[in-house]
């Protein structure tokens, strides 16, 4: 029967949860620190929850939890380590984190398909997948993921990347509504939201605390940013307005439900009294600002929503609609976590906020604590 205790051993940057202790079939010695247990063919060795097997003869190379954990790429990995799937079913290619105390592989799919992988996908699961590992777990446990719709996360997620100081930060494209269930269900770190509660007209703030679960949570400001309509460079449609948007032959782009630009779009709509069909009948959906201004660049379609810095990627017309808040959400217990520390240092910056100033965002706010919530 195993008798676990915990222990800590910092590494990289930051800390390896090591659980110690021998198993039934062994002889319960350490590898440097690691949990082992004799397993046919090699050493079972658990590394922040996550147990693989390597040979015995490698792992008697490593003296230290350190160096196994930094150099495990020159271990033969015999059984590759399992994650629980942000997106069940998945089979490719995956970036991996470690949240609240588990494991968590993310499809690299879209705009994500470029950023070199952690993990590839061995076998897929709707609750675990086994995965072949391409990048430490020292590394991968470094990883901080921010969800959400804004290229600003993009220029965040690289500022912080090109500067000395703990963590490895992710920008994962996704809506805002599903970056807030991600943040919910401890799939993401951070979550970026615009969401306008059809009620009460506040921002973000009543989204948050209906997709929240039980615990603490902080909204901070990241920037102010325009949404409105995009077309191709001199507007040869002539869209001057979301009134105009019922017009016979013209080619709409749609945004998925849950999404900041959608719930804008069904709201204009609703003013200029277009049926909402028309979002049903567009012959294009896409899954985020940048996809938008593909579209109409591309000559897919001829008007879509999305914000200005999307429009200034791609030399688009853009006619604005309304001027939204972008915020982020967090777990207040990371707060003190150093790697969500440098990113809350990194909104005070000069260069960051000269950055957003030039994709078109009001950086005036940014960093500032909208709501502390506490969800019961």
């Amino acid at each position: 029967m195993r008798h676990p205790r915990r222990a800590r051993d910092c590494a990289a940057g930051g800390c390896i949860d090591v659980q110690r202790g021998g198993g039934s079939g062994g002889d319960g010695r350490d590898v440097g620190g690691c949990a082992e247990d004799e397993v046919a063919g090699g050493v079972a060795v658990e590394v922040l929850g996550t147990r693989f097997t390597v040979e015995r003869a490698e792992a008697r190379r490593f003296p230290s939890i350190r160096d196994l954990s930094l150099r495990t790429n020159n271990i033969q990995v015999i059984g590759p380590p399992s994650a629980e799937p942000a997106s069940p079913g998945w089979s490719g290619r995956v970036a991996l984190a470690h949240v609240a105390g588990r494991w968590v592989a993310h499809p690299l799919d879209g705009l994500s398909a470029g950023r070199a992988a952690d993990a590839v996908v061995l076998r897929p699961g709707a609750r675990r997948v086994e995965l072949e590992l391409l990048r430490t777990p020292a590394d991968a446990a470094e990883s901080i993921v921010l969800m959400g719709c804004a290229p600003a996360l993009g220029l965040l997620a690289d500022r912080l990347n090109g500067r000395r100081g703990p963590g490895r930060f992710l920008w994962l494209p996704r809506s805002s509504t599903q970056a807030l269930q991600a943040l919910a269900s401890n799939y993401a770190h951070v979550a970026g939201v615009h969401l306008v509660d059809e009620d009460t007209g506040e921002a973000n703030v009543p989204d948050v605390r209906r997709h929240a679960r039980r615990g603490a949570f902080v909204v901070i400001t990241l920037a102010r940013w325009e949404a409105g309509l995009l077309t191709a460079p001199h507007n040869p449609k002539r869209i001057r307005a979301a009134a105009q948007l019922g017009r016979k032959g013209l080619r709409l782009v749609s945004r998925e439900p849950g999404s900041g630009a959608r719930r804008l779009l069904e709201r204009e709509l609703r003013r200029a009294g277009l049926p909402l069909r028309l979002l049903q009948q567009a012959q294009v959906q896409a899954t985020g600002h940048l996809e938008v201004a593909q579209a109409v660049a591309h000559g897919a379609c001829d008007v879509g929503v999305a914000t200005r810095d999307a429009a200034l990627a791609f030399g688009l017309e853009f006619i604005p609609l309304a001027e939204e808040r972008y915020d982020l959400a967090l777990s207040a217990d990371q707060l003190a976590d150093p790697r969500l520390a440098r990113l809350l240092d990194m909104l005070s910056t000069a260069a960051f906020r000269r950055d957003l100033t030039s994709l078109g965002y009001d950086p005036q706010a940014c960093g500032q604590r909208v709501a502390e919530l506490r969800v019961a």
